[in-house]
This record gives C-alpha cells, sequence and structure tokens, in this order.
C-alpha cells in the first residue's frame, strides 16, 4: 500500500531531522531572537512609556526593563533607586516552533520547498513576537501589578485578557501553529492524499 509506506518514510524523516533542526535552534537562539525582541520592545515602550524603559537582548533570553527601582522588594520610582529593574524572558519557551516546524516541512514530500516553508518562518514569526508581547505583559502583571494597571490614559488589557493570551501564546500557539501550518501547506502531498483517500475508502 501506497499510504503506509509514506507515513513511515515521513517519521523515519521528522525523527532524523529533529536533532540537526534544534541543534542549530540551540546554537542560534540569540541571533533568532534577536528581530523579534527589538520588535517586541518597540511595541512595548511606546505602548507604555511610563513603566516599559527597553526589552534588550541577553544571550538566548530578553530583559524587559521598567520604568521602577526596588528596594526590600517594593517597587520604588527610577530616581530613589540605585539601579533600574528589570525581568528576565525566557524567549525559548516561543521560539522552539521554527525548529519543529522546519523538520515537519523538510521531513514530507512536495513539489516547492523553498517558497512555503519562508512563508511558514514568516507567520511562525509573527506569532512569535506575538507571544513575546503576551510574556511581556504578564511579566507586568506579575511583578509590577497596580502602577502597571493604573497608567493614566493608556489602555491596559484586564488581568482575566493577558492570562488567556500569555497561555494561549506560551502553551498552544508554539505547539499548535506548525502543525495546522504543516497541514495547510502538505494537504496536496502524498502522504496526506493517501491518508484522506484511506479514510474516504472506509
Amino acid at each position: 500500500m501506497v499510504e503506509p509506506h509514506h507515513m513511515r518514510q515521513f517519521l523515519l524523516f521528522v525523527f532524523a531531522l529533529l536533532i540537526p533542526c534544534f541543534g542549530l535552534w540551540t546554537v542560534a537562539n540569540a541571533p533568532i531572537g534577536l528581530p523579534a525582541i527589538g520588535i517586541a520592545g518597540s511595541l512595548l515602550s511606546n505602548w507604555f512609556p511610563d513603566v516599559v524603559n527597553a526589552l534588550s537582548a541577553s544571550g538566548p533570553e530578553a530583559i524587559l526593563m521598567t520604568e521602577f527601582g526596588e528596594k526590600a522588594g517594593q517597587l520604588i520610582p527610577l530616581s530613589q533607586a540605585d539601579y533600574r529593574l528589570g525581568f528576565q524572558i525566557n524567549t525559548r519557551v516561543l521560539s522552539y516552533s521554527l525548529p519543529f516546524y522546519t523538520a515537519l516541512h523538510f521531513a514530507t514530500q512536495r513539489k516547492t520547498y523553498l517558497a512555503d516553508y519562508l512563508w511558514g518562518v514568516l507567520i511562525l514569526y509573527v506569532l512569535f513576537i506575538c507571544g513575546l508581547v503576551c510574556l511581556c505583559l504578564k511579566t507586568l502583571m506579575v511583578n509590577v501589578g497596580a502602577p502597571f494597571f493604573n497608567q493614566a490614559g493608556v489602555f491596559v488589557p484586564n488581568a482575566e485578557v493577558i492570562a488567556i493570551s500569555y497561555q494561549f501564546s506560551v502553551l498552544i500557539v508554539p505547539t499548535l501553529a506548525p502543525a495546522i501550518l504543516w497541514l495547510s501547506q502538505s494537504k496536496d502531498s502524498p502522504l496526506l492524499q493517501g491518508l484522506f483517500v484511506r479514510t474516504v475508502d472506509r
């Protein structure tokens, strides 16, 4: 049967590609995150100018710098502080969608590889930026609290919206989005055509 052959081949290629794809992602994590950190930082600092100073890269992580200082566990005005308060943001919980998608994409037999792949990476990168913004909002909500929510003349999403957006962006999108992209781009592949025909015949 054709369909089992394609499935075995696909699974073999996926497992063979996952290791090098995630290996390259581990090595190149810092440069992969730089554009997303820059765009998200610009969005946040313009959206919340009285709270967010900058979002900057620190190796594979990002540092969310605020307009506050800290003393004895309490937020204080920056003018009264010895240092600016910042929070570490783990970008890797979002960017792993890229190597996952890469393995799925190149393990699938298709007529063209590069164009679809570039479009897929672009879509995942936009989701990466959105997820990074949501992750920073959650960090501000938890660690800054009232000064973040009580900004004058600034729209701040309520806590429930931030919490749901964070959970969706961090727990669901990095895993589900690559699979959905792969399915939509591979619907004409022998693998999915075989699965579809077999399902219809049943």
